[in-house]
C-alpha cells in the first residue's frame, strides 16, 4: 500500500499569484483559481485561500485561491486614438 504524505498549507495571501503557485508546488500542493477551467494563475495578488494556512492536506491536493487585480495581462487596445489613417488615391484622411 502506498503511503500518502501530508503537507502543511502555507499562507499564500498577499503573494503574487505566480509566486504563490511556485511556493505551493514546492510544498507539494496544487494551486487553482475559483474556476479550474480558467487561465493559469499568473497575474494579480492572492487575497484569500481555502483551506486556510496551517491545514494538513495530502501531498498534491488542491488549494483554491482568490486573486485580485489579475486581468489578462494584454492591456487595453481599443479604441485607438488618433484614428488610423485610411489610404486612398490622392491622399490620406482619417477613418470615421
Amino acid at each position: 500500500m502506498r503511503e500518502h504524505r501530508t503537507v502543511v498549507v502555507p499562507d499564500f495571501r498577499g503573494r503574487q499569484a505566480l509566486d504563490a503557485w511556485l511556493r505551493g508546488h514546492n510544498a507539494g500542493l496544487l494551486l487553482q483559481g475559483t474556476d479550474p477551467d480558467s487561465h493559469p494563475l499568473l497575474n494579480g495578488v492572492v487575497v484569500a485561500q481555502r483551506p486556510g494556512p496551517g491545514t494538513l492536506m495530502r501531498r498534491w491536493d488542491s488549494v483554491t485561491v482568490w486573486v485580485d487585480g489579475g486581468g489578462d495581462g494584454s492591456g487595453v487596445r481599443e479604441p485607438r486614438r488618433p484614428r488610423p489613417l485610411h489610404r486612398e488615391a490622392g491622399g490620406e484622411k482619417p477613418v470615421h
